[in-house]
């Protein structure tokens, strides 16, 4: 895959080329695994990539932060914004708002029971130049690992933010493995970014499961909502196809989960509502029913029906999932997802494209 050159600092990409690098390696030590980040623009137009970390043989994971002030040539040295030794940090996403960004992260027992989990909070005003303690975000549900995607401003005003639960846990039971759980979604909705609360119960069964390890129900939603409102949900399953639901009031009840036209299993799915076209959205997801890669982008001009044909961001053969997407200002697009490095560690990479490149021009 040849990756395009810059045509000139600062300019963003030509029409119909891509980009792509690492935001933190492997290191063999206390970055030996780098996991399931996300992305997001801040309002001085900076990137800001978070994600979880851990060293060999420990189970403390820790949220990360990361920016670029050159729309991803380069980043900064990563940030520690959670962390509790007593407890697993990991799986963040982002809020952001203007110069208002909020980090949510998972927070469980070491060794995970797949019991009980915790949302965390940090908050920065200035666009992450600094930062609250950490905080609790109450949800209603017991075992809640499935936020991984960025929160969203909704056209009047309210944040959204989706959200998984198991629901073993809920009747007083814990899975064993993740091949037990069954999980189902919902949304958080707040007006201030501090108190929320939960909406809709988004469930299906999954009869069709390609593999025993993979995980029962619907979890790990991605979100975007069109210009009259209208929102759409991907959400991850254990069959061969994710599924998709809809909503028209605000993300406070949602139509019956269906099959997408997404192929992939037991891997989220990242969504993105293009700005400069505001019925368009693009996934990112890996279209592969039994394995994690290749890593794929696709558009859709009509809000999720029907999508082009996949390009490739990345395919090394080994597991490169849990995508993020943001949007630049000059409209390219920019990716990130974990890769693993063939020698037991695994990385934090970036991809940007612009919408030509994904009807086919450049490479």
């Amino acid at each position: 895959m040849r990756v395009a050159a810059w045509i000139l600092a600062g300019a963003g990409l030509a029409l119909g080329q891509w980009e792509t690098g690492a935001v933190v390696r492997s290191d063999g030590g206390a970055f030996l695994q780098n996991t399931i980040p996300q992305v997001g623009t801040l309002g001085d137009g900076s990137l800001m990539v978070v994600w979880g970390a851990r060293a060999k043989g420990d189970g403390n994971g820790r949220i990360y932060g990361s920016f670029s002030r050159d729309e991803g040539r380069s980043w900064s040295a990563p940030r520690l914004l959670i962390d509790d030794p007593q407890f697993h940090d990991g799986d963040p996403n982002l809020l952001v708002d203007g110069n208002t960004v909020w980090v949510f992260g998972t927070r469980v027992r070491i060794p995970n029971d797949i019991q009980k989990a915790w949302t965390t909070v940090v908050k920065s005003t200035d666009n992450g130049a600094t930062w609250s303690k950490a905080g609790e975000v109450f949800v209603p549900r017991q075992y809640t690992p499935g936020k991984q995607h960025n929160g969203i401003k909704l056209r009047d005003g309210t944040y959204a933010m989706g959200i998984s639960w198991d629901r073993w846990a809920e009747k007083g039971m814990n899975a064993r493995t993740e091949g037990e759980m069954d999980l189902a979604s919902g949304v958080l909705l707040s007006a201030d970014g501090e108190r929320w609360t939960l909406h809709g119960e988004i469930y299906a069964q999954t009869p069709d499961k390609v593999r025993p390890g993979f995980t029962n129900g619907l979890g790990e939603p991605s979100m975007v909502e069109f210009p009259d409102g209208e929102m759409l949900m991907i959400l991850r399953s254990g069959g061969p196809r994710h599924y998709e639901a809809r909503s028209r009031d605000g993300g406070h009840t949602w139509s019956k989960p269906v099959m997408s036209a997404l192929v992939g299993a037991n891997t989220p799915t990242a969504l993105w509502a293009n700005r400069k076209q505001p019925e368009e959205v693009v996934a990112v997801w890996n279209s592969n029913p039994l394995h994690r890669w290749p890593l794929v982008a696709a558009l859709s001009r009509d809000r999720g029906r029907t999508w082009s044909s996949p390009r490739v961001l990345a395919n090394p053969g080994r597991q490169v999932s849990y995508p993020g997407l943001t949007q630049l200002a000059g409209g390219e697009l920019v990716a990130v997802w974990q890769e693993d490095d063939g020698k037991g560690g695994r990385d934090i990479r970036y991809g940007k494209f612009s919408r030509e490149w994904l009807h086919g021009g450049g490479r």
